[in-house]
């Protein structure tokens, strides 16, 4: 950036790494300045460690150069300094000088743990791609190279900072790939390492992947961005310094934070009414400005419309002594600034996930226009700058460190629930750039949730158990609906009932990566069982219809047996899969019965393929496969005659308690009642619907699909019908008819009533709801005896009866 002013403090950008040429290889200074380096950082660094890992890298990549033509160790010098610049261990550093080890040349995993150690050994190989596999695309082979490192560093967190620091170098000399490389890679750097680096409260390394990938992505904003700022600058040339002085003139004389500082005496410096108001004469801070990067300079002008100013580019940093120093250079601050209002953000009381702790502020300036305001601590301002990066003293374990990550632990608890690793992609980048809010559990515990979050959402963050089991919640003591987004500070408790379950809709109301894979995985399991008891109950009537009990062939383990012999995949060559292959329309019901009287002796052998040459049993197999008989039944045609041993309609096949997917449908068009004559239909990946026999909508379905369905013995079901009644136009007739419903135990949902243009006749179409088909007839015969009545009729569809119509106009 041109014409930048000496008063700007660290901004914050990625380590400063020094330059490393291929003579400072050459001649050991490269080696000699990164343990320099590593002394000043470190209390005890491994020397011997590092020093062996240089060599070893040195070998490993000694005939290779890279795009730019500069030797290829530079490289992996560089990440190690960047390594030593965020202060970690000397493992990291080791690790950092060989991360490309394994990939790029003849050294395997195995000789780095005799070598370096386990510790050195699991870090690179979780830094190192998956070898070329040739059946995966290259984006799934990403995909899956991305899972291996996300596993690794949920063991190791050091094996995310290492491919972090990897990445920028990579992208500080982008310059020498090619244009749709520079893309590719700057694309998937914005898309997933910037916001991993955020996640680990690495500041600098997510400012600068922003900023190059910015530069490539959009070189023409990126530039225009820098004129901009350019000219901000150039217009306001003492404005930095000057407000510079003035806030460090709120702390009183002296003001310079040092080492050493340890409180001063209060004195009062404002009074509001009778309370007096004292603030320390004196706080010992240090005071900075930081300029902002092109790209958030960017992003900040995308959304404000607003032509840019010098708040938008530059912010100014207090740092205090302590926690406590900081909410008083708060009330300096706003003793002495005005305070924009709604811009304070207490970030020390509710930290962002990344642990990033400080209050932040807007004041207007006397000079005009704003200041934003950071405040904090010493510690505070380590972790700003540093963030996992500080848990690396002297006997702290990384691990312990990674531990704290809620979100890593949340990946890494849905991640194994993805099978497709693009999908797995897809989640991982939704939860990276989500915004986020901050949400409590009764007991006071704090949760952070993307922005459009749902209760549904909360509960699997609860537990996966409070998820599965979710009926309802309370959000600050009020009931609210599952799809209610929650907003910040929202207190919420969820309502939770053993008998429910997900439900597909539940996907497009919840946000959260972790509560999308685990309803996603019970809905497929449900999927699963649901086809395979439709396919048990297909297979079960075949063979019982003939007098042959499946539960026999089951026990003997025919039934998983056949799964090879039928050309299921090896995962599905079991007893649930078979079935589950036949409730998807894979194998035919009829072939897999075949195939278990034939074993069992009594079907006709696998050789003989002619109808004339099998027995009985698979002739009769086949003639009702073509369904070749015709019969007359109640209200139209059907096919087929009917078997000795139909699938029996329970509660549970057509209610599917616990949320599953019921095995048998009650179709909506007809709306089969307990009693009704019934026609299945099978449709192979979705089950069996159920139709009344008569019903117009199952004539065109059956072909050789049937299924012979009936109901079981006194069952009983709430089901909708509908009943159209033919009267005189009379008065009083409307109340005797309601008057028949209520003496039946009928409840009417619905009544449409209207007279004729002949003025002397009316139909009323009454919806409502019964138990059992003789309930119904009950019903049908009451109304029928009413006079005035002239005909009464059940039908699918409003004005459909089948009864005499009237002649209308």
């Amino acid at each position: 950036m041109t014409g930048e002013p000496a008063v700007w403090g660290n901004a914050g950008w990625g380590p400063v790494v020094p330059e490393v040429t291929e003579q400072t290889l050459d001649d050991g200074s490269a080696l000699h300045e990164l343990l320099s380096e590593l002394r000043r950082r470190q209390m005890h660094p491994d020397e011997g460690l590092i020093t062996r890992a240089f060599e070893a890298a040195q070998r490993a990549h000694a005939a290779q150069r890279r795009k730019s033509g500069e030797p290829y160790l530079i490289h992996p010098v560089r990440v190690a300094h960047s390594i030593v610049q965020l202060g970690l261990d000397s493992s990291s550093v080791a690790a950092g000088l060989l991360h490309d080890a394994v990939e790029d040349s003849e050294i395997t995993v195995f000789e780095l743990t005799e070598q370096f150690g386990r510790e050195v050994a699991n870090i690179v190989d979780g830094v190192t791609k998956l070898g070329k596999v040739p059946y995966l695309t290259r984006a799934t082979q990403q995909a899956e190279s991305f899972r291996k490192m996300l596993v690794a560093m949920s063991r190791d967190i050091r094996v995310l900072i290492v491919k972090l620091l990897d990445r920028l170098d990579n992208m500080r000399t982008l310059e020498h790939m090619a244009a749709d490389k520079q893309e590719r890679i700057s694309r998937e750097t914005m898309q997933i390492y910037a916001p991993l680096a955020n996640r680990l409260g690495l500041e600098g390394v997510r400012r600068e992947l922003q900023d190059l990938s910015f530069r490539y992505l959009e070189p023409v904003s990126f530039e225009a961005v820098r004129a901009d700022i350019d000219a901000v600058l150039s217009r306001h040339p003492e404005q930095p310094a000057a407000t510079l002085a003035s806030l460090r003139a709120a702390f009183g004389p002296g003001g310079e934070l040092a080492p050493e500082a340890e409180g001063s005496p209060e004195t009062e410096v404002g009074a509001e009414s009778d309370e007096q108001v004292t603030w320390p004469a004196t706080l010992p801070v240090e005071v900075r400005v930081s300029l902002r990067t092109p790209y958030r300079v960017h992003r900040r002008r995308e959304a404000t419309g607003r032509k840019l100013e010098l708040s938008d580019i530059i912010t100014f940093q207090v740092i205090t002594p302590d926690r406590g120093s900081c909410y008083a250079a708060l009330g300096l601050l706003h003793a002495r600034f005005q305070p924009v209002p709604g811009r304070f953000r207490d970030y020390i009381a509710l930290p962002r996930p990344n642990h990033y702790r400080g209050l932040h502020t807007s004041l207007v300036a006397r000079e005009g226009g704003r200041l934003e305001v950071q405040i904090r601590s010493r510690t505070m301002d380590d972790v700003a700058q540093r963030g996992i990066a500080t848990a690396w003293k002297e006997g702290n374990q990384p691990r312990a460190e990674a531990d704290r990550l809620a979100w890593l632990r949340g990946l890494m608890d849905w991640q194994e629930d993805v099978s497709d690793p693009s999908e797995f992609i897809a989640a991982v980048k939704a939860d990276l750039f989500a915004d986020e809010i901050y949400v409590f559990t009764p007991g006071g515990d704090v949760h952070t949730f993307p922005k459009g979050a749902t209760p549904i959402d909360f509960s699997f963050a609860i537990h996966s158990d409070v998820g599965m089991h979710c009926s309802g919640a309370r959000v600050n003591g009020q009931a609210v609906p599952l799809r209610y987004h929650l907003r910040q500070g929202d207190t919420v408790e969820i309502i939770t009932n053993p008998n429910h379950g997900p439900r597909p809709e539940w996907m497009t109301m919840c946000v959260t990566s972790r509560a999308k894979a685990r309803i996603r995985q019970h809905l497929r399991q449900q999927e699963r069982l649901h086809l395979r008891e439709v396919g048990r109950s297909l297979v079960e009537q075949m063979l019982k219809g003939h007098g042959l009990p499946l539960s026999d062939y089951e026990g003997r383990g025919w039934v998983g047996d056949l799964g090879e012999e039928l050309g299921l995949p090896r995962e599905a060559r079991d007893v649930d899969g078979v079935y589950a292959a036949v409730g998807a329309g894979q194998i035919e019901a009829e072939v897999l019965a075949r195939r278990l009287a034939e074993r069992d002796g009594k079907g006709s052998s696998p050789a003989r393929t002619g109808e004339e040459d099998g027995n009985l049993f698979s002739r009769v197999f086949r003639r009702m496969a073509r369904a070749g008989g015709r019969k007359e039944g109640r209200g139209g045609v059907v096919q087929g005659a009917t078997p000795t041993a139909p699938i029996v309609v329970t509660r549970d096949r057509v209610t599917a308690p616990g949320g599953g997917r019921a095995m048998i449908e009650l179709a909506p068009c007809c709306s089969p009642v307990p009693g009704d004559a019934l026609v299945g239909v099978f449709e192979a990946g979705r089950g069996i619907t159920a139709h009344v026999e008569g019903c117009p909508d199952v004539l065109e379905q059956l072909s050789d699909r049937r299924v012979y369905l009936q109901w079981e013995e006194d069952l009983e079901l709430d089901r909708p019908v509908t009943v159209e009644v033919r009267t005189g136009n009379m008065v009083g007739l409307l109340a005797e008819m309601s008057r028949a419903f209520s003496a039946n135990d009928v409840n009417i949902k619905q009544a449409n009533c209207r007279a004729l243009p002949d003025g002397d006749r009316a139909i009323n179409t009454f919806q409502a709801s019964v138990r059992t088909r003789k309930q119904l007839e009950a019903l049908l015969s009451t109304l029928k005896a009413i006079p005035g009545v002239l005909g009464v009729e059940r039908v699918f569809t409003a004005g459909s009866g089948v009864y005499p119509r009237p002649v209308l106009g």
